[in-house]
């Protein structure tokens, strides 16, 4: 740190104090600060006065406090400026009193300094600035200084300037005579050269008076140009005025005042300077501040307290940088405490720390240590302590400052350094550092127990020497590209020991990284694989081979069986599998127990192995089974032969231990490739296939794979007999998909909807399984299982305490048709105390038409049950309406594949919209299915749809999760009341079009909505009541004719109007004729125009179209 000396200090001060106390304190502050300045202190105004008689040039600048026993220090000032003496003058003031800092700066004083705070800190800073200031302005009075003169007297102009050339030539005026001239003088911005030193203002000057011209400057301008007002007025509220623009001086124009106005201009200047030297030196601390503040580093100062020798010295802390409350915790005033420095040393450092750093900072002078400390949160931090001892000029310990930065990040990485050197050594695996170079740098103590060399046989040397031999050189060459390009590299090796045994390592090389990102050197951990490679052998082995038998088990024998078949289809030839099943072989086990069962067993696939040739291959699959590869044969006849050896050889008896005589007998199936399948699977199912077709002959023979037990078959047989289980395994379970009403968004109902859970295979779709229900007649079954479990749970919901609600179930053709539905249903009902009314049946269309009177007669049974009755997928079949007016049913349901398009399609919005009509008169409730959007529950609710369900709402849910939707009460949002305001849609692919229309459109007593598309259109149509459109004719997509026609039919009960800027005009022409426009409008168009035809628009509407509207019956 630079002294306050090196830039400008003084060297010696007159120091004017009477208070002894703070003499002392003012010349420790300048010794600890600025130990070059000497200091002299005298404790009156009279004995100042006498020592500068004598020798004024002894001294740089005065220091003066203001009240003296004999007087003031600004009497010491006035006598100092009047004598002319070369020398700076600061005063001192007491805390707040900034009137007596004015007066005696504008008495010429170059400074002062408040007695509040820590100020003997500021003390040196404040002298040398305040000399500098002098020596400044001293040099400066030799210098023109250029004043801009606004006076409109030429009377007193002619005076001022005759006065200061006589009186003060230094000062040089450029005249105007108006407050206008006078800014003409001056920049435009504060960034621009100036040209004047001071500007002199008459009071009343033509147009723009003093302090109009004074506020221009200093707010607008923001010019920093010292200001002095002369006024012919002693008004007090001008000078107020004018001290609260901030300028330096005023005077009065009355006898005798231009002889004080040099030395007013001079104060000025002097003032103006000592506010820019302030602000700088504010920016300057505030700079430092935030430094500080942002700093990692906490500095501090310690007084010394007592005298030397004896130990009697104490360190008390007198300052700390604030960073300490965001580095550490503390906040400033708690580490003034004398002792709170050695309170929170750590306890194991206490006592080194507090038993030598003094001694030896009193005798170095300074002193760098390192010890632990405890910050606010109680947390341990690394430390290192600088100390530097202040002396005064007699060798006299005043003061210590330092600075403590936070060790604790390099203390950390150096004892995680520690910790990798102890984990390196004690490692199982091998470790080696390697140079870019490729040298050997240094090995761990496993590297040497695994490879068999000592580290001195190792270091400096290429680790090519540890190569095996067994990788080839594009291996070596594929680990370094990867090292290279990734960064990394890991794989299995062999090596070779330093007794020449090769052996597997696995091995990462990695790259590692300087602090700049460079690569420094490689990295290679290795562990030794072999007693590892020793166990896989045997665990390969127990994984591919019957630990009884010592034969291929599956999975090996299903490896075998593959390469042969692939080897065999290289070459033509052809290969045969056999599944041998031992017939009641659990017979053996039960009677003669498991050993001599095992013996048997042996001898059983001793004679099989026996009767094969070496090329074929023998298995054993589970515990009675066995499977044979035969190889080369030439079809099923040669194959057949084997099996016929084969099952000889197992005719004659056992002889196992004890005298025991045992027969196996067996079942064999016989698949041949490539007929009866291409891979090893296929070929093992088909024979296995084959296998159970000879048990269920009786056993004890072959058969061959037919196509009757292709794979389609197997997959049938296997859903079909796991469907006969379902029931009994409780594998089915319902979910629930919410129906809505339209009108109040209520739930009103929910859809019963039949779920497998397979084991094994998850969730199960109806549509996987129901076909082969139905076909098997399984459905019949599970048809009254789902009326029965649908019937618990509305009874579950009902003692809940749940939303009443129906619950449909669907019917099949099968179970329909079933003499005992009426009966299942009845007591299904009775069984769970259901009312009736509450389940509804839905039959499809196609169902009931297959034969149609048989159907009346079931639906009229059913009604009288009480149920409700649903046609399903309306509109999919060919119903004859005669017949569909005779169905007793409720309701109808318009399928999804009509609602999936319904707002853009208009022929599955007539199907839909025409389904409505014709179920409203008769008098059958409608529910839609699949509705996912909000544009097509728009459009269903426009056009008179009861109910609704669809993924929109909710999905199919489970029971519990249906539950909660209904205790909740979510429901549907019904909307609004319609609007009593028309609506007017617009629609065009510009967006800069659509904007200049809403301009002109803007306050029309009706709604305007846009679109920027047709399909957007159409969803906004979908949701929303629409009377009028407006639509460009050239868009993407479709034309304005195109969607207008769309709209026609959709959407009749509209009036449509199309707008181009084109000529080709003959679809516009035929869409009017058609009757799909009401009318064309050109581009460009008169603003008021456009709105007379939109307003004959909706006149029409309200004239033509709205009543047409209400006494339509089916859609046009």
């Amino acid at each position: 740190m630079k002294s306050p000396t090196q830039h400008g200090a003084p060297r010696r001060v007159l120091y004017l104090e009477d208070n002894a106390s703070d003499a002392d304190l003012g010349q420790r502050a300048l010794a600890r600060n600025a130990p070059e300045t000497a200091v002299e202190v005298v404790s009156s105004v009279a004995a100042a006065r006498e020592r500068l008689q004598v020798g004024a040039a002894d001294f740089d600048i005065v220091l003066a406090d203001l009240n003296l026993p004999d007087g003031s220090g600004l009497d010491l000032l006035a006598h100092v400026r009047g004598q002319g003496l070369p020398l700076a003058f600061v005063v001192l003031t007491g805390s707040g009193d900034e009137a007596s800092a004015l007066t005696a700066l504008k008495a010429g004083a170059d400074d002062y300094l408040s007695k509040h705070g820590n100020y003997g800190e500021r003390l040196a800073r404040v002298l040398a600035a305040a000399l500098d200031r002098f020596r400044t302005r001293s040099a400066r009075q030799g210098r023109l200084m250029r004043v801009l003169y606004a006076e409109h007297n030429r009377f007193d102009i002619d005076l001022t300037q005759r006065h200061f050339a006589e009186h003060a030539p230094l000062f040089r005026f450029d005249v105007v005579d108006s407050g206008e001239e006078a800014l003409a003088h001056l920049p435009e911005h504060a960034d621009e050269a100036l040209g004047y030193d001071l500007l002199l203002l008459d009071y009343q000057l033509p147009a723009l008076n003093a302090l109009d011209v004074a506020k221009t400057v200093r707010d607008q301008r923001s010019l920093d140009l010292p200001i002095v007002l002369v006024t012919g007025q002693g008004n007090e509220d001008v000078v107020a005025a004018a001290l609260r623009l901030g300028l330096e001086d005023y005077v009065i124009k009355k006898s005798g005042y231009l002889s004080g106005l040099p030395t007013i201009l001079e104060n000025a200047l002097r003032h103006a300077q000592l506010r820019r030297e302030q602000s700088s030196l504010r920016q300057t601390s505030s700079r430092l501040a935030h430094l500080l503040a942002a700093s990692p580093t906490i500095l501090y100062a310690l007084r010394v307290d007592g005298e030397r020798g004896e130990g009697s010295e104490r360190f008390l802390p007198v300052w700390v940088s604030e960073n300490i409350t965001r580095v550490m915790g503390y906040a400033p005033a708690d580490c003034m405490a004398p002792d709170w420095w050695s309170a929170h040393l750590h306890a194991d450092d206490r006592d080194r720390v507090l038993g030598s750093a003094q001694t030896r900072l009193l005798d170095d002078g300074e002193l760098t240590h390192e010890y632990r400390f405890l910050d606010a949160s109680g947390g341990v931090r690394w430390l290192r302590d600088d100390m530097r001892l202040i002396r005064d000029a007699s060798g006299q310990a005043l003061e210590v400052i330092g600075s403590w930065n936070d060790l604790s990040a390099e203390h950390e990485f150096k004892e995680r350094q520690r910790l990798y050197a102890t984990a390196l050594e004690s490692t199982r695996d091998g470790v080696m550092m390697i140079s870019l170079g490729g040298e050997i740098i240094t090995v761990n103590p496993a590297f040497c127990e695994i490879t068999g060399y000592a580290a001195a046989d190792v270091v400096g040397r290429n680790p090519r020497f540890l190569q095996s031999g067994r990788h080839d050189r594009a291996f070596y060459q594929a680990m370094w590209a990867s090292l290279t390009q990734t960064g990394h590299w890991q794989g299995e090796i062999w090596n070779r020991r330093a007794d020449g045994e090769i052996y597997p390592q696995w091995a990462t090389l990695s790259v590692v990284n300087d602090e700049q990102g460079q690569a420094s050197h490689y990295v290679g951990v290795f562990t030794d694989l072999t007693k590892l490679k020793r166990s896989e052998e045997q665990v390969e082995r127990l994984a591919h081979y019957d630990p009884l038998t010592d034969l291929p088990n599956r999975l090996l024998l299903r490896s075998l069986l593959q390469h042969g078949l692939d080897r065999a289809q290289r070459q033509g030839g052809k290969s045969a599998v056999l599944i041998i099943n031992l017939d009641q072989f659990k017979n053996v086990n039960e009677s003669l127990g498991h050993t001599l069962g095992d013996e048997l067993l042996l001898a059983v696939a001793a004679r099989l192995k026996a009767r094969l040739r070496k090329e074929d291959t023998l298995g054993r699959l589970a515990a009675d089974e066995f499977a044979a590869v035969i190889e080369g044969r030439q079809d099923a006849e040669n194959a057949e032969s084997t099996v016929r050896a084969l099952l000889a050889a197992l005719a004659t008896p056992f002889m196992l231990a004890d005298g025991h005589e045992a027969y196996a007998r067996a079942s064999v199936g016989i698949s041949v490739f490539p007929q009866d399948g291409t891979t090893a699977n296929e070929l093992l199912r088909t024979a296995t296939a084959a296998m159970s077709r000879a048990k269920e002959r009786g056993g004890n023979q072959y058969a061959l794979y037919t196509d009757e037990l292709g794979q389609g078959a197997l997959e049938r047989l296997e859903m079909e007999s796991a469907l006969r289980r379902v029931l009994s395994n409780g594998e089915l379970l319902l979910h629930y998909q919410p129906k809505l009403d339209l009108a109040s968004g209520v739930i009103v109902g929910g859809e019963a909807l039949l779920r497998w859970q397979r084991p094994g295979a998850g969730l199960v779709p109806p549509a996987s399984f129901v076909p082969l229900a139905e076909k098997t007649g399984l459905i019949v079954p599970i048809g009254a299982w789902v009326i029965d479990e649908a019937c618990r749970q509305i009874r579950a919901w009902s003692d809940a305490g749940l939303p009443v609600v129906k619950v449909a179930v669907n019917v099949s053709a099968r179970q329909f048709s079933s003499p005992e539905l009426e009966s299942v249903l009845a007591a299904a009902l009775s069984r769970h105390s259901v009312a009736p009314w509450m389940l509804t049946l839905e039959l499809t269309e196609s169902m009931l038409m297959a034969a149609p009177d048989q159907a009346i007669k079931r639906l009229e049974r059913l009604r009288e049950i009480g149920v409700g009755l649903s046609l399903d997928d309306f509109g999919t079949g060919y119903s004859s309406l005669a017949y569909l007016s005779r169905f007793p049913v409720d309701e109808l349901k318009i399928d999804r594949s009509f609602v999936t398009n319904i707002v853009s399609d208009p022929k599955d919005a007539n199907i839909a919209t025409s389904v409505i009509a014709l179920a409203h008169r008769m008098h059958l409730k409608v529910v839609a299915e699949g509705v996912e959007t909000e544009a097509q529950l728009g459009y269903l609710k426009k056009n008179g749809c009861d109910q609704m369900q669809g993924y929109l709402f909710s999905k199919p849910l489970p029971a519990d999760d249906f539950a909660t939707l209904l205790s909740t009460g979510r429901s549907l949002p019904v909307g609004g009341t319609p609007s009593e305001r028309h609506s007017l849609l617009v629609v065009d692919d510009e967006p800069s079009i659509l904007s200049s229309i809403r301009r002109v459109l803007r306050g029309q007593s009706y709604r305007v909505l846009t679109a920027n598309s047709a399909l957007e259109a159409l969803e906004i149509l979908a949701r929303d009541e629409v009377q009028v459109i407006l639509s460009d004719q050239r868009m993407p997509q479709m034309s304005g004719t195109e969607f207008l026609a769309r709209v026609k039919l959709l959407h009749p009960d509209t009036v449509r109007l199309v707008i181009s800027g084109y000529t080709q005009l003959d679809s516009v022409i035929d869409a009017v004729n058609q009757g799909s426009i009401y009318k064309f409008l050109t581009k460009p168009w008169e603003e008021e125009q456009l709105r007379e035809h939109l307003r004959d628009a909706f006149a029409y509407y309200e004239a033509i179209v709205k009543p047409r509207g209400s006494h339509d019956g089916l859609p046009d």
